[in-house]
């Protein structure tokens, strides 16, 4: 039988057990500053960084084309291990 004043890593296990009952939670101080909102400030200087970028992006367009030619994009590695992940994967719709 183990006794209740074993030592498990160093805690003293009667401490733990015989105040374990009596412990509240401590007190936690009530938030002053709402962190979820945003500021009418920042949705405005985002609105305006989106106004500000253009539809579609020239560059980026070119980089899909030589891509969509390319007969080694993406890479049979990519190709073979994105494969793997499908198969291996639970098919969720069949638990419902």
């Amino acid at each position: 039988m183990i006794q209740s004043t074993s030592s498990y890593l160093g805690l003293n296990r009667t401490d733990v057990v015989g105040n374990a009952a009596t412990k509240t939670a401590p007190a936690t101080p009530p938030r002053t500053e709402n962190v979820d909102s945003i500021s009418r400030l920042n949705s405005d200087a985002l609105q305006a960084a989106l106004n500000k970028t253009p539809e579609a992006r020239p560059d980026v367009v070119a980089r899909g084309k030589e891509l969509l030619v390319d007969l080694n994009y993406p890479p049979r590695q990519i190709i073979e291990s994105l494969a793997k992940l499908f198969t291996n994967s639970i098919d969720l719709s069949e638990n419902a």
